[in-house]
């Protein structure tokens, strides 16, 4: 039995070791695959407000601008678009950019209150900005610094009405503010990690203390097997987990060496039927670290991560056939003066109730939120008929709800449909579908002025 006990000691350790390689192992990749998204997240919110702002401006107006031309109407015009971000979007500064052509960047319209970049002045080169004037939108992976203070910045080019590119919209965001969003985020990661971690340690170490104090009081109990033999069963039972069939109990009234054998053998079979239960909570484990990657834990929608991988999707489709494709933007309105005023609980609401009309109007697996206050719908096999018919029922729904919220829920929408013709990816869908309900939102604030984003 010394042998068997031998054998089962070193079970035991192997089991606790690998499990807790495992554990370290999905709580790295837990850590890396969440500070990823996150950061993808938001990149892509950075590239949103530049991208926004860039569609916003006059390319013909913006590339005639001159130093001179500050009290002209079409000075004043760019320069209250780019005002309206700087006042109603959670950045550093926004910007109007010009390419002197010989690799030097330089300030067109600055709207920035205090020390605002000179008309003329000379801007911090990054690559980011490099791609923005060849036309290719990014972000800088890296922080630069200037004057003004130490950045990350989203860079997105200006369109004539040739096509051309007559400048760029830069957008800084705090570099501090940036590095300290994903290192809280991997930090908290981390932590829960190291907890779990330590949790299921102890718990390993519990149960093999266990069941190896039972196997212990086993080889005891073998030398003097004894009518007392059904309640060193129950022991067992209790110890593992397992429910012994009430036929076992004769196979203990055998002789002494057969009884030990057997009854060594139940104990490393209900180790292994534990490590059985093990994985399946590792299957669990890995179940979540899907959902957290690929779900949107405020409104349990797909987030940025399912939204590109549903692009790739499609844009794959798009270059064999498709019949159908339409897609929605929709935003949320007043989201920052609600956030602002009345606290960021209360903007999650808002958030929360504009994701589940669109999951109830849409289902919830075609619904993603790609942004703060942005969700996109992507409705394969569907006409712009059939899009404005959910519109309608969307207005319905939101109404409806409107009646029992003390702040009104507003959302602008916009869609448009695949043509096979136009179309060569699914951002071609896209930005048809963005300018419309960038044209609707403009129609909402036009009428309900008291609700703007300030």
């Amino acid at each position: 039995m010394n042998k068997e006990s031998s054998f089962f000691t070193r079970f035991a350790v192997i089991t606790a070791v690998l499990l807790l390689a495992v554990n370290i192992l999905l709580g790295t990749i837990l850590t890396n695959q969440s500070a990823k998204a996150l950061q993808s997240q938001i990149r892509a919110r950075m590239l949103d407000v530049s991208n926004s702002a860039a569609a916003l401006l006059d390319g013909d107006e913006l590339e005639r601008l001159t130093a001179e031309d500050v009290d002209t109407e079409e000075y004043q015009r760019a320069l209250s678009v780019l005002r309206a971000f700087q006042e109603n979007v959670d950045l550093s500064y926004i910007y109007g950019i010009r390419d002197m052509g010989d690799g030097t960047f330089t300030f067109t319209i600055d709207p920035a209150v205090d020390d605002p970049g000179e008309f003329g002045e000379e801007i911090e080169y990054t690559d980011a900005l490099y791609r923005a004037s060849i036309g290719i939108a990014g972000v800088d992976e890296i922080a630069y610094e200037d004057r003004w203070g130490r950045f990350y910045s989203a860079y997105s080019p200006v369109f004539d009405s040739q096509g051309q590119i007559a400048g760029m919209v830069g957008v800084d965001f705090d570099a501090e503010w940036y590095e300290n969003q994903i290192k809280r985020h991997r930090n908290t990661v981390f932590i829960i990690s190291v907890l779990s971690l330590s949790i299921g340690a102890f718990i390993v170490f519990l149960i093999t203390g266990r069941i190896r104090k039972r196997f212990v009081e086993l080889n005891t109990e073998v030398k003097n097997l004894t009518g007392d033999m059904k309640e060193l069963s129950r022991e067992l039972r209790r110890a593992s987990g397992r429910h012994m069939e009430d036929e076992e109990d004769d196979h203990v009234d055998a002789d002494n060496k057969d009884s030990g054998d057997k009854d060594s053998y139940d104990v490393v079979g209900d180790l292994n039927h534990m490590v059985r239960d093990l994985r399946e909570e590792m299957r669990k484990y890995i179940t979540d670290a899907h959902a957290l990657a690929y779900t949107d834990t405020l409104t349990n929608t797909g987030n940025r991560t399912a939204y590109f991988d549903k692009v790739d999707q499609i844009n794959r489709q798009m270059q064999k056939d498709v019949s159908k494709l339409s897609i929605a933007v929709l935003d949320i309105n007043g989201l920052k003066k609600v956030n602002d005023e009345q606290g960021h609980e209360q903007g999650d609401k808002l958030i929360i109730d504009a994701a589940d009309s669109l999951s109830t109007v849409f289902g919830a697996n075609h619904v993603y939120r790609i942004g703060g206050d942005e969700f996109v719908v992507v409705l394969e096999e569907a006409s712009m008929d059939s899009v404005n018919e959910r519109f309608a029922a969307l207005d319905q729904k939101i109404m409806e709800l409107n009646r029992t919220r003390e702040i009104p829920l507003a959302i602008s929408k916009g869609a448009a449909t695949y043509h096979k013709d136009e179309d060569k990816e699914f951002n071609d869908i896209f930005r048809r579908a963005d300018k419309e309900m960038y044209t609707d939102k403009a129609n909402y604030y036009a009428t309900h002025g008291d609700r703007r984003r300030r």
